[in-house]
């Protein structure tokens, strides 16, 4: 929206001292001067950029195609052998029942609708142009968040009271990456990396797959090893990235996604944060603010 406002004659003698002007509708930023027409002056003061910018987005999770396997050792014996993503068998307690629900990772795709908000007015659009702007995608992706799998075999190898050898001691487990959990209409605050460790009865090999969080919860950082007098406690994962570490939610509401957005009368081009998400229940659809990046 353009504001067109008239400058009025002011006479010679007429000063204004900067730090004594008002707060008043006569402070006004103009960012670009366009027109003047001889004795009446007119300045078209424009709002170069939005103040937010809203876009919807859908959750596409990208399924695990990994074909590794665990197997595992005890007392030079063959205990149990598992595929790790091709239906294993999962412990009890643990808190993921479900491998089919991990996956590889997301993709955070525009849906083709919009809003922004200029000057207080909040206007709505279909697209990838709205008023005097372009969201420059090249394709619909607007954010991929990547996981940790397995994806060679590994193998375990344990003593006969059952701890497993790493390195030159042992620990009680070794902690692997499983991949992120991502299930139909699940919140973005719970879409996160996942981890595993095997479990065993003397008979069988099965899987406790943990989300991070929920290992932190229990007071276990699965991203670093914990050690004891007689060696490991557990062996964790250490190349998480920040990103890795980090759910869908508050990495996006964080900044992680930016958008380039081009003023299409002037060519500038500008770049919005995400700093906000919305999400709508039952459905893999958000919504995702955006800010533009202080320059």
């Amino acid at each position: 929206m353009t504001i067109t406002r008239g400058i009025r004659a002011l006479s010679a003698g007429y000063h204004r001292d900067f730090a004594d002007i008002p707060d008043t509708d006569e402070n006004i930023s103009a960012c670009i001067v366009v027109e003047s027409h001889s004795d009446d002056s007119y300045a078209t003061i424009a709002n170069s950029w939005p103040d937010s910018i809203q876009l919807n987005a859908g959750i596409t999770p990208i399924h695990i195609t990994s074909g590794a396997t665990i197997v595992r050792l005890e007392d030079s014996k063959l205990l149990g052998r598992a595929a790790l993503y091709d239906s294993p068998p999962v412990d009890s307690q643990s808190q993921i029942q479900n491998p089919k629900s991990c996956c590889s990772k997301i993709i955070v795709t525009f849906e083709n609708t919009g809003r922004y908000l200029q000057e207080n007015e909040l206007n709505t659009f279909v697209g990838k142009d709205f008023g005097d702007y372009r969201i420059n995608l090249s394709t619909d992706c607007l954010f991929e968040k990547e996981f940790l799998v397995c994806s060679e075999a590994i193998s375990e190898v344990a003593n006969q009271r059952g701890l497993l050898r790493h390195e030159n001691t042992f620990a009680k487990c070794i902690i692997y990456p499983y991949g992120g959990i991502c299930e139909y209409g699940m919140h973005p605050q719970l879409i996160e990396s996942c981890v595993f460790r095997t479990v065993s009865d003397g008979k069988q090999l099965y899987l406790r797959i943990s989300p991070l969080s929920v290992m932190r919860n229990l007071g276990v950082d699965p991203t670093v090893d914990q050690k004891s007098e007689s060696g490991y406690q557990f062996v964790g994962v250490k190349n998480f990235s920040a990103s890795q570490r980090t759910n869908l939610y508050d990495e996006l509401k964080n900044g992680a996604c930016r958008i380039s957005i081009i003023n299409k009368n002037t060519s500038e081009e500008s770049i919005y944060r995400s700093n906000a998400v919305l999400c709508t229940p039952k459905t893999n659809l958000i919504l995702i603010n955006f800010i533009k990046e202080e320059s």
